[in-house]
């Protein structure tokens, strides 16, 4: 098999998140075929330990600060997470370094087989989503790591990664997303997000609201887990958008006492303090042969990185550029949160586009009243895209009824090419003003990709002249 052919055999499996076919019955019987098929592999995902994170958002950003700890104290690390930006082979990775294309070829060859034998209706019926899930605990095992930080793809319960039987498990912030797949009220969000709570294996979260902290230590209970959460068992004061901040677990509420001052994250957002706790308390959780002592723990949070996480690009005497893959009102929200506390008294401009059955009404209101001139576009990676015309309609509802801050109907801009629509806003913005691109990691990938290869390059030789 070359490598083409077993990109052609993962890339030919059902997606179905895209698919949106989500009958519980169904799923659960999948997770059980799924289970015994990595049995027969000889559960290559016993062979570490794993950390197994969910939420809604902030989890794929708790994977690298956990992943930067472990690194740090000198552990082998698997990370799975997904999306990817640019290559699948981002979504596995060991010590921060993608799979090979090679090994890659090897594993899909091997599992490949290993269905034929064990049931051949597998090799049509497995999605995309489990079959990368089986590649990653295989090539994790082969790599001989230490540990693996897994991240939940969608939900929890039903998720392709919840057959692990974690050494840890992270519940993230939880709020509205993926609502016709998980329900529509926060309620069934938790309790399907809470579905990777396992017996006797301790939980971490961040999750603020009390009707989700009751949900979660119902479940733990239930399971006889461990439960930590932030404000709680343990705290980060003072939670800033950028300043250092210290770390203190609660006498009698976290099985040791921890007190560490002077962290950082090189992430922006009050946010990535919360996502650096949980990483901070899982690692703590974790300590075996590997020490996370202080300076570890230091060190390790500021190498955690993950690109359009409110990722800031800035020229000399250039405009601020944000690149930011949020895609759900309650991440808009800390996005605006964090640009405003940066750049109080800068002008801003927002390039916004998103995806086909996304909030995007409440995305809007939360971002148009942050925003001076508004350029709308879409992405041409995905057929899922929200038309940009669609979008212009909407802003201009928004802005007639509900938009305290009057924006004149020729600073709205809807331009299909989210190129163009770029490099239209860099012409106009002045160097003080700040140009926001968010909505989706699709349309961020796509415009952080033609700002570093095109806008930048003629920026630096604009100031070389």
């Amino acid at each position: 098999m070359s490598f083409d052919e077993a990109l052609n055999f993962l890339n030919s499996r059902k997606n179905l998140e895209l698919s949106r076919d989500f009958d519980t019955a169904q799923l659960l019987e999948r997770l059980e075929r799924l289970r015994e098929f990595i049995n027969y592999l000889g559960r290559p995902d016993k062979k570490y330990k794993i950390v197994h994170i969910a939420g809604t958002k902030g989890k794929g950003s708790t994977c690298v600060l956990i992943e930067g700890i472990l690194m740090e104290a000198g552990a082998v690390v698997g990370r799975f997470t997904s999306p990817h930006l640019y290559s699948l082979f981002e979504r596995v990775t060991v010590n921060g370094t993608p799979c090979s294309e090679s090994d890659f070829t090897e594993i899909i060859f091997y599992i490949r087989d290993k269905i034929s034998q064990f049931d051949s209706r597998l090799l049509v019926d497995f999605t995309f989503f489990e079959l990368l899930t089986v590649f990653a605990f295989e090539y994790f095992a082969r790599c001989s790591v230490d540990f693996v930080v897994l991240e939940v793809g969608l939900g929890g319960r039903l998720d392709a990664t919840n057959i692990c039987e974690p050494d840890v498990t992270v519940i993230a912030n939880l709020s509205f997303d993926h609502i016709e797949q998980l329900g529509p009220t926060l309620r069934e969000i938790t309790i399907e997000k809470g579905g990777i709570i396992k017996p006797g294996v301790p939980l971490i979260s961040s999750a603020c609201s009390v009707e989700q902290r009751e949900i979660l230590g119902e479940i733990a209970e239930k399971r006889k887990s461990p439960i930590y959460l932030l404000g709680d068992a343990f705290e980060v004061n003072p939670v800033t958008v950028s300043a250092p901040f210290g770390f203190q677990t609660i006498q009698g509420k976290f099985p040791m006492q921890v007190n560490i001052d002077n962290l950082n994250v090189c992430m922006p957002g009050r946010h990535q303090r919360h996502n650096a706790s949980l990483a901070i308390a899982a690692a703590l959780l974790l300590q075996d042969k590997f020490i996370f002592d202080a300076d570890i723990i230091r060190n390790g949070l500021v190498k955690g990185f993950l690109p359009a996480r409110i990722e800031i690009f800035q020229e000399r005497d250039e405009p601020i550029f944000i690149v930011d893959g949020a895609h759900n009102k309650a991440s808009v929200e800390v996005l605006i949160d964090t640009l405003n506390e940066l750049f109080p008294n800068n002008r801003k401009l927002l390039i916004f586009g998103t995806t086909i059955g996304k909030d995007v009404d409440g995305m809007l209101m939360s971002l148009l009243p942050n925003f001076s001139i508004i350029f709308l576009t879409q992405y041409s990676s995905s057929l899922r895209c929200f038309p940009a015309v669609g979008l212009k309609t909407i802003t201009e509802v928004i802005l007639s009824t509900t938009c305290n801050q009057e924006i004149k109907p020729n600073e709205i801009n809807s331009i299909y090419d989210s190129s163009f629509a770029l490099s239209k806003c860099f012409e106009i913005a002045n160097k003080d003003d700040v140009i926001c691109v968010t909505g989706s990691i699709y349309l961020a990938a796509e415009l952080r990709n033609y700002y570093l290869n095109n806008i930048a390059k003629k920026l630096k030789n604009r100031q070389t002249k």
